[in-house]
C-alpha cells in the first residue's frame, strides 16, 4: 500500500447550541464558525445568498507524532468523553457532531477502524466522514 496522510478536525453543526458555548465547554479554539441565523459568507468573508439554518463550528484536530489515523481517532475520543453529554444533547435537539478527516493519498491506502473505536464514537454521538484526495 501507499503511504497517505490525514488531517482531522471535530465539525459540530447545532440547532440550539452556540459556537461560543460548544468552544468553551471543550477548551478548544475553533478554526470556523457561524451562528444560526447570520448572513451566510464565503470563506473569505464575501456574502451570499440567505442565512445559515445551523450553528456551526470546526476544530483541527492535532496528530501526536506518528499517530495511524485509527489512534488518533481512539485518543481523541476518549478525551473527549467527559462531554458527551453535550454532544448527545446536540443530537437529541437535531444537530450532530463528527470526525472530519481530509484523507490525501497517492495510490491504494487504508487503516483499519475496529469495533471498539466505532464503539466510542456511536457512544459519543460523533459520526466519521471521509473525505478523500488524490494527490
Amino acid at each position: 500500500m501507499y503511504p497517505f496522510r490525514f488531517e482531522v478536525s471535530l465539525r459540530v453543526f447545532s440547532k440550539s447550541v452556540e459556537p461560543t458555548e460548544i468552544a468553551a465547554q471543550l477548551g478548544l479554539a475553533p478554526k470556523w464558525k457561524h451562528k444560526i441565523g447570520e448572513q451566510r459568507t464565503t470563506p473569505k468573508g464575501d456574502p451570499l445568498d440567505g442565512v445559515y439554518d445551523s450553528s456551526y463550528c470546526s476544530f483541527s484536530l492535532i496528530r501526536l507524532g506518528e499517530e495511524e489515523l485509527h489512534e488518533m481517532l481512539s485518543r481523541t475520543a476518549d478525551e473527549l468523553f467527559p462531554h458527551k453529554d453535550l454532544f448527545c444533547r446536540i443530537r437529541a435537539e437535531g444537530g450532530r457532531t463528527e470526525f472530519f478527516v481530509g484523507w490525501y493519498s497517492t495510490g491504494n491506502s487504508g487503516d483499519e477502524l475496529s469495533c471498539s473505536l466505532l464503539g466510542k464514537l456511536g457512544e459519543l454521538q460523533i459520526d466519521l466522514a471521509l473525505d478523500v484526495y488524490g494527490e
